[in-house]
C-alpha cells in the first residue's frame, strides 16, 4: 500500500533541494560492468521517460518546477504525486533538464532522472538505502539533512563518471 507524504514533508523535500550539496561517490563508470538485469531496468526507465523530452508533457503529467538548479546536474522538475516513499522504476520523482521553462516542447534538454525515498531523518539517515535497481551498482546519496535518499540516473546524457553518479562533469552550466 502506498503512503503519501504530508504537506509538511513535501515542504521539507522541496526545502532540502536548497541545501543539497555534491557528495563524492564511487560508482560504476563503465556500463559494460552493469548486470544485464540493471541494463534492462535502465532501458525500461528510459522508455517510461522518453515522452518527457517534450517538457510540456512533463508539466501535463503533474511535474512542477522545484525551483532548484544544481550545477553539474541541472534544473529539477518534481512530481509531488510520486512522493510516496517507494522506489518505482517507471515513476521517477524528478526529471532533470538544462532549463525548466515551459513552452519549450521537444527542444528542452532532458538530462537525467532522479528517484527520491525517505531516509528516516533528520538529522541523520536511520533507514537503509532502498534496493533500487537490481545489483549493487546504484549509489543512493542521503541529503545533508538526513531526510531523503536520492539516486541520479543519467539515462539521457552520458556521465563519464558513471550512470548513477550525482554530478556530471560534462555539465558546465
Amino acid at each position: 500500500m502506498k503512503r503519501m507524504f504530508h504537506s509538511s514533508t513535501v515542504f521539507l523535500l522541496l526545502s532540502a533541494f536548497a541545501f543539497m550539496v555534491a557528495s563524492p561517490v564511487v560508482a560504476v563508470a563503465d556500463s559494460d560492468k552493469l548486470t544485464s538485469d540493471t541494463r534492462k531496468e535502465l532501458a525500461q526507465a528510459r522508455n517510461a521517460t522518453a515522452k518527457y523530452h517534450d517538457i510540456d508533457a512533463a508539466y501535463a503529467d503533474g511535474y512542477v518546477d522545484a525551483a532548484f538548479y544544481l550545477p553539474g546536474v541541472g534544473c529539477h522538475l518534481i512530481n509531488l504525486g510520486y512522493l510516496d516513499g517507494n522506489f518505482e522504476l517507471l515513476q521517477p520523482e524528478l526529471l532533470i533538464y538544462a532549463t525548466c521553462a515551459p513552452g519549450q516542447g521537444g527542444k528542452a534538454e532532458l538530462r537525467s532522472i532522479e528517484y527520491v525515498t525517505l531516509c528516516g531523518g533528520p538529522p541523520t539517515c536511520t533507514l537503509p538505502a532502498p534496493e533500487g535497481f537490481t545489483g549493487d551498482d546504484d549509489v543512493w546519496t542521503p541529503f545533508t539533512d538526513g531526510s531523503l535518499w536520492t539516486l541520479h540516473v543519467w539515462v539521457w546524457r552520458n556521465n563519464p563518471d558513471g550512470i548513477f553518479v550525482k554530478i556530471n562533469p560534462r555539465i558546465v552550466n
